[in-house]
């Protein structure tokens, strides 16, 4: 599985041709070289036999290589990784790629929004995507390919089954353990050939998914029968003081909040025109708020950042939200603030398509935060303004402090962290967390 297939070879000759490096003929003899050595053992690369034979130099094979990459690079994406799969169909397809051209979203999070798949194979698609790109930047430097298990992303994709199936405990410690466990008790089976991942996946998946499945529920009910073993960290400090019976857990989505912008009305009629309207491209979580098609671009003393989502509906104050390494690409020192408290806070220019705005103040870095109806704060034993302990559900789990209680009549139960807090936990874009005993109230 290690060796170049002869699709790859010529693949790379019919670059050398089309730039005129070499002539067809040459090819078929390049061709029959490399298999004659393969007969005899001896695995050569294309491009090094046209090179010692002098018909073409180091330079162009790797101009060549490099082409053919980007093209591979181009055409690699979850989308197609799904297609291939049969998991999308083209027209599917075709829509997704359409929504992120008029909202500038990611492929992957627009195919999500229209729940054209599940989240389990948008993740398996995402991973082989990675594989097969990485793959394609590795043929320019000759380098070789790593082997991979293709068990582990069987095995991963019937643990996020089994455990949602089963409603275990979805942190990454109790899914780390089921995931260990069936993995321990499968066989490997491992894939050099890159470029051809998306078949073997296909096979080994037909091949030992009733087993993998078999594996993973014995595995999760190992795993259920010790909770505290697996899933100690989920009560904080409380079992480790032996008082895990004072512990309260909630359970609250955890939605990573990346840089936007609130407008006034009159900073929207300054950077967009006067009686222009924010246009919606997708409702938000919390009642009555969602994204705009609309977006900015924040100007700071050292840089700027394009594209910046606006949400609605318009408000009193214009605020911009950014995360700590935003500021830096800025150069910029924003306070960590609750959303509104923007006294004292620096500026920014903001440009839109139909002019600028000077803020002298409104950059902030948002606190951690839960929003909630009364109700919810009531089961849970908060009162609005509360801090409380999270405990976020990513590869890293980590347990937060300081979270502050929003509770009012128009919220959804939902936690926003921002970019920075999402990438040190491992948290994707949306997770689950756990509000621990309240820390204290204000």
């Amino acid at each position: 599985m290690g060796a170049k297939s002869t699709e790859s070879a010529r693949r790379l000759g019919e670059y050398l041709v089309e730039s005129d490096v070499l002539r067809n003929e040459q090819i078929g003899m390049l061709l029959d070289e490399q298999r004659e050595n393969a007969a005899v053992g001896v695995q050569s690369r294309f491009g090094e036999i046209a090179v010692r034979k002098g018909w073409v130099d180091a330079d162009q094979v790797t101009q060549a290589l490099s082409s053919q990459a980007q093209e591979e690079i181009d055409r690699t994406d979850a989308g197609q990784v799904l297609l291939a799969l049969g998991w999308i169909s083209e027209a599917q397809l075709d829509e997704a790629r359409r929504r992120c051209a008029h909202s500038s979203e990611p492929l992957e999070e627009s195919i999500a929004e229209l729940r054209l798949c599940s989240p389990d194979k948008l993740r398996v698609a995402g991973i082989l995507a990675t594989i097969r790109s990485a793959t394609a930047m590795r043929r320019i430097s000759g380098s070789s390919f790593s082997p991979y298990n293709i068990m582990e992303l069987i095995v991963g994709e019937q643990t996020s089954i089994a455990i949602r199936e089963d409603a275990l405990c979805s942190c990454s410690q109790c899914w780390s353990n089921v995931f260990a466990l069936a993995l321990n008790a499968m066989p490997a089976r491992y894939v050099s050939d890159h470029g051809r991942i998306l078949d073997f996946y296909r096979r080994f998946r037909d091949e030992y998914g009733s087993l993998a499945r078999e594996r993973v529920k014995a595995s999760l009910l190992q795993v259920r029968n010790n909770p505290k073993a697996s899933c100690w960290s989920r009560f904080s400090a409380e079992i480790l003081s032996g008082r895990e019976g004072d512990s309260q857990v909630h359970e609250v989505v955890v939605r990573v909040s990346a840089r936007h912008v609130h407008l006034s009305a009159d900073a929207l009629a300054r950077l967009f025109g006067p009686g222009v309207a924010l246009t919606k491209l997708k409702d938000l979580f919390q009642p009555g708020q969602f994204a705009a098609n609309e977006m900015v671009s924040l100007v700071g003393p050292h840089g700027k950042i394009e594209k910046v989502r606006i949400l609605g509906p318009v408000r009193s104050l214009t605020q911009v939200e950014i995360s700590g390494t935003d500021q830096f690409a800025l150069g910029i020192q924003a306070p960590v603030r609750e959303s509104g408290k923007i006294e004292g806070t620096p500026g920014i220019t903001l440009r839109g398509p139909a002019g600028e705005l000077v803020l002298t103040q409104g950059v902030i870095r948002a606190l951690r935060h839960i929003h909630m109806l009364p109700a919810d704060a009531d089961r849970i034993g908060v009162k609005n303004g509360a801090h409380v302990s999270v405990r976020l559900m990513g590869d890293r789990a980590t347990i937060v402090e300081g979270v502050v209680v929003r509770a009012t009549p128009t919220s959804a139960l939902e936690m926003h962290i921002d970019t920075d807090e999402a990438n040190a936990a491992g948290v994707p874009a949306e997770s689950t967390g756990q509000i621990l005993t309240p820390m204290m109230a204000v």
